[in-house]
């Protein structure tokens, strides 16, 4: 299992570090923590990526929702009411045709409320209805043609989000005390797994907690894998599905909500608290997610949610990558070879359309065949002796700043040393992990020990 970035604590022994000197250790600690989590802050500005529009004729996309990616056709939810519940883009080498379909209603091949879709196999997709809760498997159909429902399974619980696992089971974003619920493959709750994040334990007795924390479930077209990401704060979790089991991969808990309950038991969240991830895609090899960062008075009023900023991770949680966006964007689906994303996006008019980014097919190529090393956030890799050297080219810069009476080097060991009058200390910073009110964390202790 990979390393879990939920929290990292920094738990200094205050009575080794000299009266004097407390400001200046405390310096030199958040340094060192802020090069060992190097791979995940963006430091340097954006790359920007522009989009490309696609001409979609007389048609329109009214509302668009959630999209998914399937043997080159791009299918998505259209949540306009007076709409068909579907649209799909379908692509050629020479001509592309935007076109809806489906029907809402409560008969035969037709849908109530379609939420989320999946991509599953060939031209074959799963659509969760959130209204009749039902999960529904359908072949994509031509134009002018009508949607015939191959499988519906309805799915016992109060959840917002379903992915369909390789295991021919299903798993549920829950509005009840378990985050987690997975279903057999009749829909029959088999076992919850986990609870939401929290900040502290006044925030985890607070029953609306599965509220504030809804966000976006995505699976990898094998299905052996998921994300989830939560619509405020910045969170963000990667698992790995097993039969009957979800395991964690990592954990990333930057920010946290900022909200309370309100007299009818809903959410109010703070107009100064940041939105989160808009929209999460996964295909084998990453993980892609829209961040908005903004608050809600920045964000202003808009016909989506939408996020300007796109991180692309693997799944071990490392961030791999970074984009600016050059138009505001709200639902993403990647094409299988990491090398096309389409997103819905909103024009300056405030028009709601369909739009293409091409990425770089470096991204993917980096990372599939096992090449190591670190990355900066470019998504370039490094050797290991290019990465040492940028972090002690860093390093140095940044000791400059400190008294000239403290002399700072690094041991043979690899450790920080200093003088302190005629004493020399060494530094350590040891990790050890541990579980507190029933969260594992990697806590960092830092040890100041004299040189005999």
């Amino acid at each position: 299992m990979a390393k879990s970035f939920v929290i990292q604590p920094i738990m200094i022994d205050q009575n080794t570090i000299p009266m004097k000197y407390r400001l200046f250790f405390i310096q030199i600690i958040c340094f060192l923590f802020l090069c060992s989590c190097s791979n995940n802050e963006q430091t340097d500005p954006m790359l920007i990526l522009n989009h490309q529009t696609i001409d979609m004729s007389e048609h329109f996309i009214g509302i668009g929702g959630f999209l998914a990616f399937s043997q080159d056709n791009i299918v998505g939810i259209e949540y306009a009411p007076s709409m068909q519940p579907f649209f799909c883009l379908k692509q050629t080498e020479s001509s592309q045709t935007l076109f809806h379909f489906g029907n809402k209603g409560r008969g035969p091949n037709e849908f109530l409320m379609p939420y989320s879709i999946q991509y599953l196999n060939n031209q074959t997709v799963g659509v969760w209805d959130m209204m009749s809760t039902t999960y529904y498997e359908f072949r994509i159909p031509n134009e002018h043609e009508g949607v015939a429902i191959d499988k519906a399974i309805k799915i016992q619980g109060r959840l917002s989000r379903i992915i369909k696992t390789s295991f021919n089971q299903y798993i549920g974003l829950s509005f009840d005390e378990g985050m987690f619920l997975l279903a057999d493959s009749t829909g029959t709750p088999v076992n919850t797994f986990f609870e939401y994040p929290y900040q502290d334990n006044s925030e985890r007795q607070l029953a609306i907690r599965s509220s504030a924390y809804q966000g976006t479930l995505a699976a990898n077209p094998s299905k052996n894998k998921f994300v989830y990401s939560s619509y405020q704060g910045e969170i963000i979790h990667f698992y790995e599905i097993e039969h009957n089991n979800i395991k964690p991969i990592a954990k990333i808990e930057n920010e946290y909500p900022s909200y309370k309950e309100v007299s009818d038991g809903g959410v109010a969240y703070n107009a100064n608290g940041k939105r989160g991830y808009i929209a999460t895609y996964a295909t084998d090899n990453f993980v892609y997610a829209i961040f908005s960062g903004k608050t809600f008075l920045e964000q202003g009023i808009t016909p989506n949610f939408e996020g300007k900023i796109l991180r692309i991770f693997d799944w071990n949680g490392v961030l791999v990558k970074e984009y600016a966006l050059d138009i505001p964007c709200s639902y993403l689906c990647v094409s299988d070879d990491d090398s096309t994303m389409w997103a819905i996006a909103t024009t300056p008019d405030l028009d709601i359309t369909l739009v293409l980014f091409e990425l770089e097919k470096a991204v993917g190529k980096n990372q599939v065949g096992g090449t190591q090393g670190k990355q900066d956030v470019t998504g370039n890799l490094l050797n290991n002796e290019q990465w040492i050297n940028e972090q002690l080219i860093k390093e140095q810069n940044f000791l400059k700043s400190f008294p000239d009476d403290v002399d700072v080097q690094r041991g043979d060991d690899g450790n920080l040393q200093f003088n302190y009058d005629t004493t020399k200390y060494t530094m350590k910073v040891v990790t050890a992990d541990t579980v507190i009110d029933g969260r594992k964390l990697s806590k960092h202790r830092v040890v100041f020990e004299e040189i005999k």
